[in-house]
């Protein structure tokens, strides 16, 4: 006696099974090989874009040493100024 289960018997279940599994492995394959190669690319976009990221971060920091180093340089030369005009001062105030 051999059982039925919606109009089919077991082998024949057993075969379509089968045939499914290999369907779906076949196809799991040739989308591996279709997406590995735009994994790999956005593997690479995403080390670039951190690349940037910490090139972006250097630079941030390097400009903010160049403004401390430019105001440092902007208060030695007010001080300076500061300096020559009390000299010109004091030399112009003896000539008179």
């Amino acid at each position: 006696m051999h059982h039925q289960f919606f109009g089919l018997f077991i082998d024949e279940w057993a075969s379509l099974v089968a045939i499914g599994g290999s369907l779906g492995t076949a196809i799991a394959l040739i989308m591996r090989a279709v997406l590995l190669p735009l994994k790999n690319s956005i593997d690479n976009l995403n080390q670039t874009i951190k690349t940037l990221g910490d090139s972006t971060k250097d630079n941030a920091h390097r400009i903010d040493k160049l403004e401390d180093r430019f105001e440092e340089h902007l208060g030695e030369a007010k001080v300076r100024n500061q300096k020559i005009s009390a000299l010109e001062h004091e030399v112009f105030n003896h000539k008179n």
